[in-house]
């Protein structure tokens, strides 16, 4: 078969996202799908596609098309027709109201990143029952949180590149550390980590490095960094800024030993409960090892690694840095292999929700006796 019946062959999928965040999600699910015999179309906003989540992946090849605003892109899809449409970000009434009109001829499915919307928002319900609509998560427990609602399958975004990532220099005889994402102390706990280092600043230890990204020019960042400096560890903290493009920021998570979560079911308990964390998915990503609640290790059965607490944060970050060098290749080498598991069950799971939303339309058997 040419390659131009090849491509007549395949189905064709548009994954939509219509928001300026969660685009690191959409390589994954284009990853597999492709593996899944699709073609695959990627409908974002510019903002995104300058952004580029897909710059060391050349070899994913989705066919972009880009717009200005978020309401110009559902234009767009709504358009078109293909074989399957995927939601990356199923929130928002312009976006459900998007799908309504695409389930009328297209099987799709709806990528949910905070459970608590599907069990407290009516536009929901709708989608819940529809055969042709099926939810997805980022983390198995999510999909359990609204499990009583509708069932859900999982896709673990942890698929960044297929070509080699350069990484920043180092710095001899320090461990790196990185707390990734937008600056925001409502999302994790800055004061936790702060006062870890404090007190191996403290020790006497100074072997150590810790990149915080998304700095910003607001108070609670301003704040944060005036804490860093009173407490002697400017040369210990450093930061990236916010918004930074992929190129920069896959660099800098592939320059890492490990990375830090800071989230604990005191303080975040969404996060234990119907919010994935972009953190794990990252370390896994990138090889680098998490320092993480013991329970968020066992949401994403990380097994053995990753190094884990319940109460003492500063002796998991002890613990990181007293590993010699062999022990923390070893550990990045149970973590690329939990990110292998994961991928193979993301398959195994985007092609089950495929299977059920396009049974939706194919006739039952006896229909289809009677119209042959």
């Amino acid at each position: 078969m040419n390659e131009a019946n090849s491509r007549i062959a395949r189905k064709s999928c548009a994954i939509v996202e219509c928001y300026t965040h969660h685009d690191e999600v959409y390589l994954t699910t284009v990853c597999l799908l492709k593996q899944l015999g699709y073609d695959v179309h990627v409908f974002n906003v510019w903002r995104n596609r300058i952004k580029n989540s897909f710059v060391y992946a050349p070899g994913l090849k989705p066919r972009i098309h880009s717009c200005l605003t978020a309401s110009r892109v559902l234009e767009v899809v709504r358009e078109r027709r293909f074989d399957l449409v995927v939601f990356n970000t199923f929130e928002g009434r312009e976006v459900l109201s998007c799908a309504r009109d695409i389930l009328r001829h297209t099987p799709a499915l709806g990528f949910i990143h905070n459970g608590d919307l599907v069990c407290n928002r009516e536009e929901y319900e709708p989608y819940l029952k529809n055969p042709r609509c099926r939810l997805m998560v980022l983390a198995p427990y999510v999909g359990a949180h609204f499990a009583h609602l509708t069932p859900a399958q999982t896709v673990t975004p942890v698929y960044f590149f297929d070509q080699q990532v350069p990484r920043i220099p180092r710095t001899a005889g320090r461990r790196r550390f990185c707390v990734q994402g937008s600056f925001d102390p409502r999302r994790r706990n800055y004061q936790l980590l702060l006062q870890a280092l404090k007190e191996l600043r403290d020790e006497g230890r100074v072997d150590f490095e810790v990149y915080v990204m998304g700095r910003s020019f607001d108070r609670k960042f301003r704040d944060f960094a005036r804490q860093v400096r009173e407490a002697g560890l400017a040369s210990q903290v450093r930061y990236s800024l916010k918004g930074i493009g992929y190129r920069s920021y896959y660099r800098l998570l592939n320059s890492m030993d490990f990375v830090l979560p800071l989230i604990g079911p005191e303080s975040h308990p969404a996060y234990f409960k119907s919010k994935s964390t972009s953190s794990i998915a990252a370390a896994l990503g990138f090889d680098a090892v998490p320092v993480t609640h013991e329970w968020l290790a066992q949401h994403y059965s990380l097994g053995d690694s990753a190094i884990t607490y319940t109460t003492d944060f500063k002796s998991a970050l002890r613990h990181a840095l007293d590993i010699d060098d062999e022990e923390l290749a070893a550990m990045r080498a149970r973590v690329a292999l939990v990110r292998e598991r994961h991928l193979a069950n993301s398959l195994r799971e985007l092609g089950k929700a495929i299977a059920v939303v396009g049974s939706a339309f194919r006739p039952a058997p006896r229909e289809a006796a009677h119209a042959v």
